[in-house]
């Protein structure tokens, strides 16, 4: 079944025209715009949030694959039930799940700046790799809101094991004023009592940051999170990952592979990258880290281990190596000072790319990635600033608190049966050559 699209772009020179994408407890959500299609097939979008006295502010709505059977749908179910246990700072928040023209809905908190993808783009086009104190910050930062996931426990005070399976970059965001977030647990491992377990040989998640043990589809603890992070550090500290390496030769799998397949498509065949990634270790770390500070090389060589067993034990850990760093070497770097350098690359990568003459003519307007350009785009088309662009508060009211879950159970078996439309709503087609799922 392929899952029906629920955007819709602005025609030019047509006036735009709010379109509700569905409601949840009297709170509308309009449809922005597309921010992303990812391989999996889900679809990112940014919408607005619209309480019955005025506007709220932005939010963040993910429509996920579209479950096939009762088993998926349980699964999806436990998925974002688990989300909304975390609280956190430092993690996203998800607010609603929501089935709307018979696929599942996910809305989730936006945070305005930059994911570390993007930053890491910044860095490819200055040539020149962020601070070692941005690193540490950064990374200090996602292992306390790993650690709040980490060391969750259930009502009954049982550990819930939770995995987050998808630590990378794309899933990191850089708030505007420094902040730091974690997004996307909906790909998360746990031992929550009776969760329906998946016999698929399936690797959750970007396989670029995948442990070797995830790959070999091995049980997996907090520590497989923590190889990935230290995978994101590296990249962070260097500009490079390891598997970007140019000149090597092709690799055969390691022999105690498993048949296993990736969630989504990969850039790189997953035999070679489990090849490449059972290679990570001491001296290749040391290699590619050679110019970092002796202290941060210690903890991503530690990170990188193969064994878990000789990786930080837990992600606090992991968090206090950083933040001892951070208190000898650059004590007053935080917020401010990892907003001001993230500014800071966007303006040196702008002005190398106008060098480069590589705008063509002006395409993305100065200082602005395509992502905010096309935000700031979608801006001048309206008469009236969107809230989000003029610093609205976003926080979420008592309209935000989760659905039960049994609610969700139940607006889930809607999937089963007719396609819901919102009131006074008829969005069209898309036709942006992004294929539905």
């Amino acid at each position: 079944m392929k899952t029906p699209d629920t955007t819709t772009e602005e025609n030019p020179g047509v006036p735009r025209r709010p379109r509700v994408l569905f409601t949840v407890g009297g709170t509308a959500f309009e449809f922005v715009r597309k921010l992303e299609v990812r391989s999996t097939g889900e679809l990112l979008m940014l919408a607005r949030r619209r309480y019955r006295g005025g506007m709220g502010g932005p939010v963040v709505i993910k429509r996920l694959r579209n479950p096939s059977g009762f088993v998926e749908r349980r699964r999806l179910v436990e998925e974002v039930e688990l989300t909304f246990r975390l609280n956190h700072p430092g993690i996203a928040k998800v607010y609603h799940l929501k089935a709307y023209r018979g696929v599942p809905h996910v809305v989730m908190e936006y945070v305005e700046g930059r994911s570390l993808d993007t930053v890491l783009n910044l860095v490819a086009m200055r040539r020149k790799p962020m601070s070692p104190a941005f690193g540490a910050w950064v990374v200090s930062e996602v292992a306390e809101a790993l650690h709040h996931a980490h060391t969750l426990r259930d009502e009954w005070n049982r550990p819930l094991g939770i995995v987050h399976r998808d630590v990378s970059p794309r899933n990191l965001r850089l708030g505007v004023h420094g902040e730091v977030k974690l997004t996307n647990f909906t790909a998360a491992f746990s031992t929550l009592p009776g969760r329906e377990i998946t016999s698929r040989p399936l690797v959750k998640g970007d396989v670029a940051y995948a442990s070797p043990e995830a790959l070999r589809r091995e049980p997996l603890d907090a520590r497989s999170d923590l190889f990935s992070l230290g995978l994101v550090l590296l990249e962070v500290l260097t500009g490079t990952h390891p598997l970007a390496q140019e000149g090597d030769v092709a690799l055969p799998p390691p022999p105690d592979l498993p048949l296993v397949q990736a969630q989504g498509p990969t850039w790189m065949p997953l035999t070679e990258v489990a090849a490449r990634m059972a290679l990570v270790g001491p001296g290749e770390v040391e290699r590619l880290a050679r110019d970092v500070p002796e202290g941060l090389r210690a903890v991503a060589v530690r990170a990188l281990r193969q064994s878990p067993a000789e990786r930080f034990g837990t992600a606090a850990e992991l968090a206090a190596a950083l933040r001892e760093w951070l208190r000898d070497h650059a004590p007053a770097y935080g917020r401010q000072a990892a907003a001001e350098e993230v500014e800071a690359a966007a303006r040196e990568a702008t002005g190398r790319r106008n060098q480069a003459e590589l705008l063509e003519g002006g395409l993305h307007p100065e200082e602005l990635t395509a992502e905010e350009a096309a935000m700031a785009s979608e801006a001048a088309s309206l008469e009236v600033p969107p809230p989000f662009l003029g610093g609205d508060d976003v926080t979420p009211d008592l309209n935000d608190e989760p659905l039960p879950l049994q609610d969700m159970v139940e607006d889930l078996d809607e999937l089963a049966g007719p396609d819901e439309e919102a009131p006074g709503d008829d969005l069209e087609d898309d036709d942006d050559g992004h294929q539905p799922v």
